[in-house]
Order: C-alpha cells, then structure tokens, then sequence
C-alpha cells in the first residue's frame, strides 16, 4: 500500500510541477499574469449617435421623452389608420392642416406624435406599425414648414388602448395616432 501512495505523491507532484512549468514559473500560485475576476457589468444600451439623423438627435433633445407634460389640443381628433395602413389618407389632412397651423402659430410649442395599435400582432410589430403611422405624419408636418426639431414620436403600440373589448369597432378605435402639444 505504501508504494501505491507514494506512486499516486509522484503522480501528483510531477504534474504540479508541468502545470507550474507551463505558466513560466514554478510557482503556479504567483501567476505573473493579473488573473482578471469575473464582475457583472451594468451597461445601458446607448443607442450609436451614427444611426441617428441630426435632425433626430436635436428632436430628442429638443422634446422631453415625458408625454406627462403635453396636452391635447381642444377641438382635434386623432388619426385613425386602417388595419396594415401605416400612410396618411386625404381625410387626414384636414386635421394636420389645423396642426400645423396652431404649431405656426405657436413658434415655440412642441408636438408628440403618439403611435397607438390594435391588440393584434406582436408587440415588437405593433411598436414598429405604430413608429411607421407617426413617422408619416412627422414628415406630413415636415413638408409643410414645421422643423423636425420641434416634433418627438412615441411608438406605443398597443399598451395603452381606449376599448378593451375584443371586436373590428373597438380594435379600429386603437389605430390611432394622438397628438399632443406642449408650450414652454
């Protein structure tokens, strides 16, 4: 038994030492190498200032992401989008037209567009629909001498619907984009 133990001491020792070898020090415990500690990093996504327009980055500076601090306008109705549509209809115009002539009117009032969705689809998909309806009525208020500055989009999707219940008239009463407006 004992040249059993003193076989497995040998075997022991002998790979100690080419495992100490192998690290440039025989001293395998004093690594000259700092050995680097596993620590949770807490990084915030941060979106790259490359991906975004200027006109964007000024927007979102320009507009607080807070819709707590906007109104609606009294007297205008929201916009309502057919299922799929994501485009403005001539119908709609009348509405931005008054838009855009109370943000004339008001040169240092800012908007926020409001993307609403039905409960249909995905979340990620009523978001990216609800983007699309308020990107289009951003660049209708765009092309008709409002700065992009002055103008924020929040893509809500379908997180915050008027009608709970599940049927075609309520689900197009959730297709909407709601615009408010904030004066400094």
């Amino acid at each position: 038994m004992r040249s059993g133990t003193r076989s497995t001491f040998a075997s022991l020792a002998v790979g100690m030492a080419l495992a100490g070898c192998s690290t440039g020090t025989w001293q395998f415990w004093k690594s000259a190498a700092p050995v680097a500690t596993a620590r949770p990093v807490a990084r915030t996504a941060e979106p790259a200032k490359s991906e975004y327009p200027a006109a964007a980055i000024d927007a979102e500076a320009a507009v607080p992401p807070s819709a707590s601090r906007f109104t609606t306008l009294p007297g205008l109705s929201d916009i309502r989008f057919r299922p799929g549509q994501v485009g403005i209809g001539k119908a709609d115009e009348k509405v931005l037209d008054t838009v855009v002539r109370w943000l004339k009117a008001h040169p240092v009032a800012v908007v926020m567009l409001e993307g609403h969705t039905d409960d249909l689809g995905t979340r990620d998909a009523n978001r990216a629909a609800a983007e699309s309806r308020a990107a289009s009525i951003k660049s209708y208020l765009v092309a008709n001498g409002i700065e992009a500055v002055r103008i924020a989009i929040d893509a809500v999707g379908s997180e915050r619907p008027l009608c709970f219940e599940k049927t075609d008239p309520c689900r197009a009463r959730n297709r909407r984009v709601h615009v408010l407006v904030r004066q400094p």
